[in-house]
């Protein structure tokens, strides 16, 4: 959550037609088409050592939200519900529910949270600089009415020129107000899954301590993202799908989620990154625009009203980079 609140049939169906001779093709191909099916979220102990977060355990793994435990970390099927009291329902109808968070997850920043909601912040000098673990720059509005669908469009970045470990996040996305529940979520990251790539997955966190997610794809530099989020029905927002789409290869990865309250909150754009040290460890490429932005009430009646406010989460922290936020009423332009 914010600082100061808070993932074809074709292929293999030929590879189960041909004979031995041509299997090895028809091998590699199968695997890469589900390379992704086995993502899970990068560990802690992939960070170089001068760079993990003081107090933080190693093998926990770290997301959009911060840093948890693998126990707290779950991951949601295509065609599967998250409910509100975290069971996960099949397409058939067949529920499992995971085992319940026992324990805490770390804040960008350091903070300790409790699965019941309590925390405490780090001692000062636990915090390690320079380095950013967090929210960078976004820019938001708190709306007066319900929102019922966001959907803005960008591409995504060049690798950075710096690959040392670190993870970069770009996103749109909403959360409740007064109080802060959980963030909805379709995310692009950068060695998010354990690899040097760029993967799309949607997130909803972290009601109870837990942390759910859409099994991610893999996506290109320079390719078109859609990211979507939005009641399943209009004037029926019991249920949110928030859909991470690669229009350029037609691929998507959905989150079927209860949205855990009324969602007031409007994230444009997000850059959040962790284990950054240096300007050049930023996606080679700047500036990032999120554009075609389009927010809708519960109704899905358009709002024309979008007051973008430029934020800058990471404050004086080091490395600074020249971040600057620009916006329209449809865009927002992330600058590093």
């Amino acid at each position: 959550m914010k600082p100061s609140t808070q993932w074809r049939i074709s292929w293999k169906s030929a590879c189960a037609l041909v004979v031995m001779a041509v299997f090895g093709a028809c091998g590699a191909a199968f695997a890469a088409d589900n390379a992704t099916t086995a993502f899970t979220p990068k560990s802690l102990s992939e960070f170089n050592a001068n760079l993990r977060p003081q107090g933080v355990p190693t093998d926990y793994v770290v997301t959009p939200n911060g840093f948890f435990s693998p126990s707290c970390v779950q991951r949601v099927e295509e065609g599967e519900t998250l409910h509100a009291d975290g069971s996960i329902e099949a397409a058939n109808g067949a529920v499992r529910t995971p085992a319940a968070c026992t324990q805490a997850h770390f804040r960008f920043d350091g903070t300790r949270v409790e699965p019941n909601g309590s925390f405490a912040m780090p001692p000062i000098e636990a915090v390690r600089k320079p380095t950013i673990n967090g929210w960078v720059e976004d820019a938001n509005y708190s709306s007066s009415v319900n929102i019922g669908k966001i959907v803005a469009t960008w591409k995504v970045p060049k690798t950075p020129t710096n690959q040392s470990g670190q993870t970069d996040y770009f996103f749109p996305g909403l959360e409740q107000l007064p109080t802060v529940e959980s963030i909805l979520q379709p995310v692009l990251g950068y060695d998010a899954f354990s690899g040097t790539v760029w993967t799309l997955s949607s997130w909803n966190c972290c009601v109870s301590g837990t942390t759910y997610y859409s099994g991610p794809i893999n996506v290109n530099a320079g390719d078109t993202i859609l990211g979507t989020t939005q009641c399943k029905a209009a004037n029926n927002c019991g249920t949110w799908t928030i859909t991470s789409k690669d229009v350029t290869k037609n691929t998507s990865t959905t989150l079927t989620t209860n949205p855990y309250g009324n969602l007031l909150w409007v994230f444009g754009g997000v850059m959040e990154v962790y284990g950054v040290s240096s300007c050049n460890e930023l996606p080679a490429s700047s500036p990032l625009t999120y554009s075609s932005i389009a927010v809708y009430n519960t109704a899905f009646t358009k709002i024309t009203n979008t007051p973008w406010g430029a934020d800058y989460p990471v404050g004086s922290t080091s490395p600074q980079c020249s971040y600057n936020v620009s916006t329209t009423s449809t865009s927002v332009t992330l600058r590093y």
